[in-house]
C-alpha cells in the first residue's frame, strides 16, 4: 500500500512540475519557439561577433541561443527572461556551460534594462513586442554601431542593414545597426 501511494504521489508531482514548466508560462507569456541550431548559427553569424564583445538576448527562454553564442564566439552574454521556470532552466544551462563565468541570466523585464554595454542584441519575440522595441531602442543610450539581430520579425521604425530571406525551415533574419 505504501509503495502504491509513493508511486502515485511521485507521478503526481512529476506531472505537476511538467505542467508548471511548460503550461504555466504559456498562460502568462509566449512559450519558447524551437529554433534550429543552423538557424541560430546563421542569425548570430550575421552580427560578426568578436571575442570579448557583449551579447544580449531578450527573452532568452531556456538559454539555448545565449549559451551557444557565448561558447562559440568567446564573448560575454547577458540573457533576460521574465518567465520564472524558463529563467531557472536558462540559469542551469549557463551554470553547466564551459563558459559559465561569461554568462549572466537575469529574471527581469528587458524594457527596464540598460543596454548601454551591449555590442550585439538578439531577439526572437512576438510581433507585438518587436513593434515596441524599435522606439525603445531609439530612446536608449546604445553603443555606436550596436548590432541588433531580429529572428523572424522586423523591428518597427528601424531600417534593416541586411536581411536573410526565409529558407526551408527557417525564418527571415534581420540585422540592424544603430
Amino acid at each position: 500500500m505504501i509503495d502504491f501511494a509513493l508511486i502515485f504521489l511521485s507521478s503526481f508531482l512529476l506531472v505537476g512540475v511538467v505542467i508548471f514548466i511548460h503550461g504555466f508560462p504559456a498562460m502568462i507569456a509566449v512559450g519558447p519557439i524551437p529554433t534550429s541550431k543552423k538557424g541560430i548559427d546563421r542569425a548570430v553569424a550575421l552580427a560578426d561577433i568578436q571575442s570579448g564583445e557583449k551579447f544580449y538576448e531578450l527573452g532568452c527562454s531556456e538559454g539555448r541561443v545565449l549559451v551557444r553564442t557565448v561558447e562559440k564566439y568567446d564573448c560575454f552574454g547577458v540573457g533576460y527572461e521574465l518567465v520564472f521556470p524558463y529563467f531557472l532552466l536558462a540559469k542551469l544551462r549557463a551554470k553547466l556551460s564551459k563558459k559559465s563565468k561569461n554568462i549572466d541570466v537575469r529574471c527581469q523585464n528587458f524594457f527596464k534594462a540598460d543596454f548601454s554595454e551591449a555590442d550585439v542584441i538578439f531577439c526572437f519575440l512576438t510581433p507585438g513586442l518587436m513593434q515596441k522595441l524599435g522606439k525603445y531602442f531609439q530612446e536608449q543610450k546604445l553603443k555606436k554601431d550596436v548590432r541588433i539581430i531580429s529572428y523572424a520579425f522586423k523591428i518597427r521604425n528601424l531600417e534593416p542593414e541586411k536581411v536573410i530571406k526565409h529558407s526551408k525551415g527557417n525564418w527571415n533574419i534581420y540585422l540592424y545597426r544603430l
